[in-house]
């Protein structure tokens, strides 16, 4: 019961996807595009049965095989403290699972109208988990996981929360963007460039920081 009402809101996005997945499934022609090119060609065609159960059967296993390696972490990555924020992250990429499912469903070969639907599940995963990233204990499961993040916990607490204010500016920037410039470019610069930033920030932080004192201990 505690596990359940713990990932309630993860859950109902799961309902989600198979609920509106059997009410669009009689509609849907027998083969749907699933990718797009930079250029806006569709491609790797999948039953329209896979493609109504992948993203929900997909949540599903993740939300159960996370909140597995969250109860069986190894002690000095047990992250007592940071068991709600993993919580909201799992629900976060649960909306983008679900506006992708959705953008599938509804795009039909229209790359732009998927775009759309993706930079919208983005959008909320950015915002969400932004929100919460930076309070997220050093785990093996979620974060920014480089040399010097797992090294120090300074190091990884200055780069999440460094990384949580640009996944929000990231997210809000690519909510209104992707209604006048929908494409796979903006998704994956908004996306995913905030993950180079921050882990530039990480080593940078590394040297300012630790790296001296490294050198110390070394000499000593």
């Amino acid at each position: 019961m505690k596990f359940i009402i713990a990932n309630a809101l993860s859950f109902a996005c799961l309902a989600a996807m198979v609920v509106i997945g059997i009410i669009m499934y009689p509609g849907l022609p027998e083969t749907i595009p699933t990718q797009y090119n930079f250029e806006g060609v569709a491609g790797n065609y999948m039953p329209k049965l896979v493609v109504v159960l992948i993203m929900p059967m997909s949540y599903a296993v993740s939300i159960v095989v996370i909140n597995l390696m969250i109860r069986f972490s190894p002690e000095k990555f047990a992250m007592t403290n940071s068991l709600r924020a993993m919580d909201i992250i799992v629900f976060s990429a649960g909306l983008l699972l679900l506006a992708s499912h959705v953008g599938l469903m509804v795009s039909l070969g229209d790359a732009d109208s998927f775009h759309q639907y993706f930079a919208i599940g983005m959008a909320c995963f950015l915002i969400i988990s932004g929100n919460v990233i930076g309070k997220t204990e050093r785990n093996f499961i979620f974060g920014i996981r480089i040399p010097w993040t797992v090294a120090s916990m300074e190091n990884w607490r200055a780069t999440h929360r460094f990384a949580g204010r640009l996944m929000v500016i990231s997210g809000l920037l690519l909510l209104p963007l992707s209604l006048y410039w929908p494409s796979l470019l903006l998704n994956l610069a908004l996306g995913l460039g905030w993950l180079v930033v921050a882990a530039i920030y990480s080593f940078v932080f590394y040297l300012k920081n630790e790296r001296n004192s490294e050198n110390k201990k070394e000499a000593s």
